[in-house]
């Protein structure tokens, strides 16, 4: 099977499973369909089961637990479409704002997030740097980059934070796979490491400074989007 095969079954699940979710056939909490059933009733092979609930399972849509298999979050399925239903009709005032927003939640959060991170947190974001960079150079790249940002939300331990910042970023992400801004760059992912570093150390204002000049970068673009617009 083609990788671009292989995809479009994969975004084929995820849309279905999207759809119990809203049409409320599946409730937070809900145990999904075993794999092979999942398989048999969308009509696709279980190694694109396997890819669509680890990206839904990224996007805090699912989660796994021991012996128990994938069961659905109590996040609301706007974690993965992102504020805007259709993110082609996305204007550029609209992710000029988004990033904004981005960078005024994402700041607070890794402040948090170094105030407050568990062993366990800690573990979960070198998990997550690592599958980043393993990832570096492939088209997967900007879902890695979400996992590792969406690690440091969650060790924010303030849910009401971590859920606005799921529903921002998706389009954000969205928008830099259409635009092709999140290319390759050894920068950024020195800027991961360093974050990681100044959380491990419990270096608040540090990890605030870091993720501020993470973040420029995107808001600049923005910024010329919109004086494009004027000009």
């Amino acid at each position: 099977m083609s990788d671009q095969v292989s995809n479009k079954n994969t975004d084929y699940v995820i849309s279905q499973v999207k759809e119990m979710i809203n049409s409320g056939t599946l409730k937070p909490g809900d145990k999904l369909p075993a794999e092979r059933k999942l398989a048999s009733d969308l009509g696709v092979g279980r190694t694109q089961i396997r890819e669509a609930l680890h990206k839904l399972e990224f996007y805090g849509i699912i989660k796994t637990l021991p012996q128990s298999g994938s069961v659905v979050n109590g996040l609301d399925i706007t974690t993965l479409d992102g504020l805007i239903s259709d993110v082609l009709n996305l204007q550029d005032y609209d992710f000029y704002s988004l990033v904004e927003t981005r960078v005024l939640l994402e700041t607070n959060a890794i402040k948090l997030c170094a105030e407050r991170r568990t062993p366990e947190d800690i573990e979960n974001l070198r998990i997550a740097l690592a599958n980043y960079l393993k990832f570096f150079n492939t088209d997967e790249r900007v879902s890695y980059d979400f996992a590792f940002h969406r690690a440091i939300a969650e060790a924010s331990h303030n849910p009401v934070l971590k859920a606005m910042l799921m529903i921002v970023i998706p389009d954000i992400m969205t928008i830099y796979q259409r635009d092709r801004i999140c290319a390759p760059n050894t920068i950024v992912s020195d800027e991961h490491e360093q974050m990681l570093d100044a959380i491990e150390q419990k270096e608040a204002l540090l990890a605030e400074q870091i993720m501020r000049k993470h973040l420029q970068g995107v808001l600049n673009f923005a910024k010329q989007k919109i004086e494009t617009i004027h000009s």
